[in-house]
């Protein structure tokens, strides 16, 4: 065997024989066999990329290393290189392409998994929880992607293992470390907007150490879709993320900390309508994120394998509102979430195909903000076992059970098994069964919330009856619309899954891949109106009132047709229903009104489901690498079909073809080339056909952007 150093140069020994052959393999890539004297006279070796990578390491899964060609469960690897052929700048330019994943705008950049949403969807990364949400959308937006190794999507319930939160599904970002003895980058991005990205890392390793440092800086004017209306739809702002990763390791220790900063500015303007006189306001907007997460890693023998993680991190907003003529004060909303967990996870093997893992941990959340009369805490225990079980060659089982103990809603039990039969080398077929749960948080329990500049209040399902009382005492209570003594404690939202599929390797260049879903959440946590002000507007808070399903399929062709083309297609049917609303269809109580204006009752085919879901989306993706220049070209169409926008007729569903945005297909183009001396240029463009949609504020139109990758390392090497 020949080592080969991490930068994928080595030594050939002087004394084999020319005549002999040598297989070269890399993680990802098809193996290559070439002639011992062919091998001498080049100077570098290109390897194909393995169509599906099904070799790729997953973490996210099962919390262990796992192949990604023996799990159980639907996983899809997003690596380096489909990262930058999206010429995307922050995390959701590169879901948005991916199958089965929908970015919208919901309190920032938003995403979707299987018809569920931002909220049902935990967000790692290298592992870790990321704390800070609005109205339960994590905000894609805020991490920035040149440093990120790769993205381990897992669909499906995951709470058995990681707890509320992950009903949906779990995107695990794996971000780079240091591999060679010394490495520097810098990486420049310009796009239209004015928006720039701009970052440099650092990587040292020494003996056991390896240090990684990087930091980044992004700036955006926004874009506006509705210049006739006073303020931005994407606020001008200005991001810095800093990262740093400590590790040592030995024989049996592996001792890492690593920690992040993170950092935003935004502005923008509104119009505040008082009486009869409209007013202008400033809006100013900062956002603070830091994590620091510390992990021992303790090998006594090739047994055992304890791990103590923890994770501590603080995530603050402010928001300032100023009238423009005077600076006074309009409102003011301050945010801070603290969140620490300490967990220690054993894992034992019990014989050369089971591996049994144990993990107990403790949480502690605090929120202080404007909106909450005091600084609240919950305080929460767990403890998962996990077995994984390769009974035959052809077998691969995993099951899991979790139990949370939480200080708000008590205790949770969260079960999942998940199987794979082998038919052959080709061809896997796989299954899960799981269950999920999402506690409430502290907005639906304790928010006490008043807009100033709309007038409208929002109370938690713990405050809503002193809430409103206190409402009518000062005379602002016109009609009560739902009485407030049926709200009160929320029960944690619930989840049974089925996801059940195959990976279908035709032949060594098509890849074929299939994953059927079926979601039914119970006790869904909706927003409802609980009084008429007396000003027009409406009083809400929470209550379990739903019952949810969705289901559909995800399927995925990669066909490689030569080693300088490759296309992949993908598509995903989805059906999103509330069962209360059927229920209601079915009893003929609810009605509409057709062309004639006469009323009549919603039948089944008039019902379009959740909103905010397309029932068919899909991409087609077509990359080329030209022979003589080494010139990568991606062409991708991304295709988001129709979805419903809002409720016109005033029944509260969607069921009227007026309620439905057109769907659209986005075309993008990338094009990218490494020259000798390690300098990467990329040239291209999103949205080239500028197709527009007015309820999908994420879309900013057609974009234009250039970038450089400058290896500073490498070049000082070569001088």
């Amino acid at each position: 065997m020949i080592k080969v150093s991490a930068d994928g140069s080595f030594e050939l020994p002087d004394h084999l024989d020319p005549a002999s052959w040598v297989e070269i393999t890399a993680m990802g890539y098809d193996p290559l066999k070439v002639q011992l004297k062919d091998l001498r006279s080049v100077s570098a070796i290109n390897l194909n990329e393995r169509v599906g990578q099904l070799n790729e390491i997953v973490v996210s899964a099962t919390r262990t290393d796992r192949s990604l060609e023996n799990l159980p469960m639907p996983v899809t690897i997003i690596g380096k290189s489909q990262i930058q052929e999206t010429g995307g700048m922050r995390l959701s330019e590169v879901l948005r392409e991916q199958t089965g994943l929908q970015v919208i705008a919901d309190h920032g950049a938003g995403l979707q998994m299987q018809g569920l949403s931002s909220d049902y969807i935990l967000i790692l990364l290298d592992g870790e929880p990321l704390v800070g949400r609005t109205a339960g959308t994590f905000d894609l937006d805020r991490l920035a992607v040149s440093n990120i190794e790769r993205i381990e999507v897992l669909r499906g319930p995951s709470s058995a293992i990681y707890g509320s939160e992950a009903m949906a599904g779990v995107i695990n970002i794996i971000t780079k470390s240091s591999q060679h003895v010394v490495s520097a980058n810098l990486d420049a991005r310009f796009r239209s907007f004015n928006t720039s990205d701009v970052s440099a890392d650092l990587g040292l390793t020494k003996s056991d150490w390896s240090v990684y440092a990087y930091i980044n800086h992004y700036a955006t004017d926004g874009f506006d879709l509705t210049p006739e209306v006073v303020g931005m739809t994407q606020s001008p702002f200005q991001a810095n993320t800093g990262q740093v990763k400590i590790g040592r390791k030995s024989n049996k220790w592996d001792i890492k900390v690593y920690s992040r900063l993170y950092r935003e500015n935004s502005t923008n303007a509104m119009e505040v309508r008082e009486g009869s006189n409209q007013r202008l306001v400033d809006m100013q907007g900062q956002r603070n994120d830091l994590n620091l997460n510390p992990t021992v890693s303790f090998r006594p023998n090739e047994h055992w394998l304890l791990t103590l993680r923890t994770m501590s991190s603080v995530f603050e907003t402010e928001m300032l509102s100023l009238f423009q003529e005077d600076d006074s004060l309009l409102d003011r909303q301050d945010f801070r979430q603290q969140y620490h967990r300490s967990e220690l996870q054993i894992d034992h093997q019990l014989a050369k195909k089971q591996l049994l893992t144990l993990g107990l941990g403790h949480l502690i959340e605090s929120v202080d903000a404007t909106r909450y009369d005091d600084k609240n805490r919950f305080d929460a225990g767990y403890m998962f076992l996990q077995h994984q079980w390769d009974p035959t060659e052809k077998w691969n089982l995993v099951s899991g059970i979790r139990a949370d103990i939480h200080s708000q809603y008590g205790r949770q039990v969260s079960p999942k098994v998940s199987a794979m039969y082998a038919f052959n080398g080709k061809f896997r077929w796989q299954a899960s069964i799981g269950a999920g749960f999402k506690a409430p948080d502290f907005r639906q329990l304790l928010l006490n919330f008043n807009n100033a500049s709309s007038g409208y209040y929002v109370f938690g399902a713990n405050l809503v009856q002193d809430g409103i009382q206190r409402l009518q005492s000062q005379g602002l209570v016109q009609q009560i619309l739902l009485e407030p003594g049926q709200f009160g404690a929320l029960e944690a939202e619930t989840s049974r899954a089925v996801n059940t599929g195959f990976r279908w390797n035709i032949h060594k260049d098509l890849l074929f891949t299939g994953n059927f879903f079926l979601n039914h959440i119970t006790n869904l946590i909706e927003t409802a109106p609980v009084a008429r002000l007396t000003s027009g507007q409406n009083a809400f808070s929470y209550l379990n009132v739903a019952s949810v399903v969705t289901r559909g399929l995800e399927v995925d062709w990669n066909y490689r047709l030569s080693a300088s083309l490759q296309l992949s297609l993908g598509y995903m049917f989805l059906d999103a229903q509330d069962l209360d609303v059927v229920a209601k269809i079915s009893n003929g109580e609810l009605f509409t009104r057709d062309a004639q204006n006469r009323t009549r009752r919603v039948t089944r085919a008039d019902y379009g489901g959740l909103f905010n879901r397309s029932r068919h989306s899909g991409n087609i993706k077509v990359n080329y690498r030209e022979q003589h220049t080494d010139i990568h070209v991606a062409l991708r169409g991304i295709y988001r079909g129709r979805f419903g926008f809002g409720d016109l007729n005033g029944n509260m569903i969607l069921d009227d073809p007026s309620e439905y945005a057109r769907g659209l297909t986005a075309w993008n183009i990338t094009l990218h080339k490494t020259l000798s001396n390690g300098l990467t240029l990329e040239l291209g463009g999103t949205n080239l056909l500028n197709q527009l949609n007015t309820f999908d504020p994420t879309n900013p139109g057609r974009t234009l952007f250039a970038g450089a990758r400058i290896p500073l390392h490498q070049l000082v090497k070569n001088n």
